[in-house]
């Protein structure tokens, strides 16, 4: 049965780390068993998903527009703790060809939705919503996933993924308490506190001071916007779990009400202690102001892109640290000259020691290619790093890590070992060399989240088994 492009674009069915063509007509993917014949009108146009010279125009435009926007963006537009860098060079589609009915369009490591007028595109994780959720929420020190309702009927394209993470550094930042400022208040009372005037003393019948002093409320602009995005929001079963927090914010007002320029303007706390607000603050104003809106009526053109590649290494990172690896923090210990003045350096993904031995692995989101196995450039980068890490360290072991989809990963390995070891050689030192696999379960809910639980399990054990001293010449056999 054939579609609109514009329906295929808009409705999430393109994922990362794709290649898809569009021949005569005829739109697939191999990998997706998609094969897809586009409807195209050639007489009267009534509507904008039949204009397919401005679909073209649109994802040319898309594809020059969005490659320059990551190029310029900086670490803070992502959620990466300071710890990770967004791949500039990875772009957001890459497109090639001639018209709407003859074009390749390939996906890489961003997913997310861009809109420019009548048309959009959306980009999914090709392993579904449910594993985006899971990583997010398990970076961020929140399992409490296991149930979750109806959340991808309540929105549509990545509006859920704002507010996911909304009310997830919210649940964190409530740890601190309601945030509270200094407010002025003005009373009569018969004891001194703050400011009084003498005149009204005498002045008075009943002998109090009219006193004006500064105390710790709960009212104030922050509590405000939360409770308003709260009202925004409304009962949505993606914040089911959210009651109680929500009858906190509303209850600390008292009744007090904003405007809404009041709360747009809500500054950031400098005040250390709050400071795990301020992404909270940002993302409420976001809501408030219908930004989160990804498809919506609100903004004629509009973006959200967010650099999976990114979450997953800090995932990975998190779980590993969880489970007693000693993790080394990216550091600039290791530099190579680049031709020009300065130096280049060398920091792979994944560091740690155990006995006084060095492991480095690159974590890598793009897809495994089970013929051809780790790509040409990133074998190349591995080499690099363990040549250059080996003139300081004593390097036990190395690799690559990727998550492979469940169907796949049973193919590949048919006991479910989830790991393959082979050796190599570097300057007459023989390391292991090893490839780790997450198998990244199919269901979604509570069945997701257990079998994903299980699958981090084994990974784990995996990992925990290059730190064993394997057997080079049994190694030697199979390389």
């Amino acid at each position: 049965m054939g579609k609109w492009l514009y329906n295929i674009l808009k409705e999430g069915e393109l994922k990362d780390n794709s290649s898809y063509q569009a021949v005569d007509g005829m739109f697939s993917n191999h990998f997706q068993n998609m094969h897809t014949p586009l409807w195209f009108k050639r007489n009267y146009r009534t509507h904008a998903r039949q204009y397919d010279e401005r679909i073209w125009d649109f994802l040319l435009n898309i594809s020059l527009s969005s490659s320059e926007a990551l190029k310029k963006l900086t670490n803070t537009q992502f959620i990466n703790e300071g710890l990770y860098e967004h791949n500039s060079s990875d772009p957001f589609i890459n497109l090639k060809g001639r018209d709407a009915r003859n074009f390749h369009l390939s996906t890489g490591n961003i997913v997310g939705f861009a809109k420019a007028g009548d048309y959009s595109i959306q980009i999914s994780s090709r392993f579904g919503d449910d594993f985006l959720k899971y990583i997010i929420s398990d970076a961020d020190g929140f399992l409490e996933i296991q149930d979750f309702g109806g959340e991808k009927k309540d929105y549509n394209g990545f509006e859920w993924l704002l507010i996911y993470l909304w009310k997830i550094k919210l649940k964190k930042a409530f740890r601190l308490g309601i945030p509270k400022s200094y407010i002025s208040k003005t009373e009569r009372t018969t004891r001194v506190k703050g400011q009084i005037d003498p005149l009204s003393f005498y002045l008075s019948r009943d002998a109090k001071y009219k006193c004006t002093y500064r105390e710790h409320s709960y009212i104030n602009e922050v509590t405000g916007l939360i409770d308003a995005a709260f009202d925004k929001l409304g009962t949505q079963s993606f914040l089911s779990d959210m009651h109680p927090l929500k009858l906190a914010f509303k209850t600390a007002l008292e009744g007090k009400k904003y405007s809404k320029q009041q709360l747009y303007n809500t500054k950031a706390f400098t005040n250390p202690f709050y400071l795990e607000y301020n992404e909270v603050i940002d993302l409420s104003r976001k809501i408030l102001k219908d930004e989160i809106s990804s498809f919506g009526e609100n903004s004629d053109t509009s973006a959200f892109l967010f650099d999976v590649s990114m979450l997953f290494e800090y995932f990975i990172h998190k779980l590993l640290l969880r489970n007693g690896f000693a993790i080394e923090s990216k550091s600039k210990e290791i530099k190579i000259p680049t031709g020009q003045p300065g130096y280049r350096n060398l920091e792979p993904d994944i560091v740690f020691e155990d006995n006084g031995h060095t492991y480095v692995f690159d974590v890598k989101y793009k897809n495994f290619d089970g013929r051809f196995g780790v790509k040409r450039e990133d074998l190349f980068q591995l080499h690099t790093y363990i040549g250059q890490w080996g003139n300081k360290r004593q390097i036990k072991g190395c690799g690559f890590i990727y998550p492979l989809k469940e169907e796949k990963f049973n193919q590949m390995f048919s006991a479910g070992e989830g790991i393959t070891t082979q050796s190599l050689e570097i300057m007459d030192n023989e390391i292991p060399f090893h490839i780790i696999f997450l198998k990244i379960p199919e269901g979604d809910g509570k069945d997701f989240y257990s079998k994903m639980k299980e699958s981090s399990e084994k990974f784990i054990r995996n990992m925990q088994s290059v730190l064993q001293k394997p057997d080079l010449k049994q190694l030697r056999k199979v390389s």
